[in-house]
Formats: structure tokens, sequence, C-alpha cells
């Protein structure tokens, strides 16, 4: 997140209020999405719940937008010295948004289900990539993504 922020016109210090509700470490699966120099750390389920500030900031970058638009997946395995360890995986934000937009649309226990199947494919479907190319999609946001 904090490499999000370097990469990006984020405030530090909205970054590291992400920061540090990640190092609370309440959930293992988290989404991250950076625009328009902000940036925000949901669950899963806000983000799929209709209309809570989570929710409308993704749907807000739907479609073209004049700004980088960086959306990351952040999954915590365990915490090692009192910090969250895990895997973070690069998404395609135009996929993710569209998923958000689909399934928030569908009654909650649609959504739990849909949540439950999309974080099996972002921790099992994984395009590896070298960290030259996680800064370059920290820069630009990716653009045309050959990520998820």
């Amino acid at each position: 997140m904090r490499l999000a922020g370097a990469y990006q016109a984020i405030e530090a210090l909205n970054v590291e209020r992400e920061v540090a509700e990640l190092q609370r470490f309440r959930h293992t699966d988290y989404l991250f999405l950076t625009w328009n120099g902000r940036c925000r750390l949901s669950t899963l389920p806000a983000v799929y719940e209709p209309d809570t500030p989570d929710n409308l900031d993704w749907l807000a970058c739907r479609g073209v937008t004049p700004w980088p638009v960086v959306a990351l997946y952040l999954h915590a395995d365990k915490a090692v010295e009192g910090l969250p360890w895990g895997s973070v995986t690069l998404l395609d934000h135009q996929t993710a948004v569209e998923d958000v937009r689909i399934f928030s649309a569908l009654p909650e226990s649609q959504r739990e289900r849909h949540i439950r199947l999309i974080i099996k494919r972002y921790q099992r479907r994984v395009t590896y990539c070298s960290m030259l190319e996680a800064v370059q999609y920290l820069k630009t946001g990716g653009g045309e993504s050959q990520w998820m």
C-alpha cells in the first residue's frame, strides 16, 4: 500500500491511515483502491454492500477515468512481528468494478457466495509478475491490463 502511495498522488497521511487499518488485522481479505489522489482499504463485504461508501467509491471508478486507478486484492495469511503478511494481487480495475456493479445488486446470500468464490479465484488463479511490472502497474493503473 505504501508503494501505491509512492507512485500515485496520494497524501502520505491517507495511506498511513489505511496501513494502520490493515495492521489491526481483523480480516484476512481486503480490496485496496487508489484514484484521483485518494485511497481506500475495504473488506470485500463492504465493497459489495450496495450504497456503502466503499461500494460507491468502487463504482465511481467505472469507465474511462482521466486519472490512473489502482485496484489490489490483499490477503493476509498471518502476522509477523505484529504486521500482516500475505499476498497482493493486481486487479484489472475495470473488470473488478464491473464485478462489483453486477454482484452488489444481488441479495445478501448470493453476494456472500460470490465473495467466497472471488476470494478463491483471486488466491488460486494468479498471474505472477516481477517487481518492475508491479511498480509499472502502480504508476499507471494498468491501462489495458493483463491482471485479474
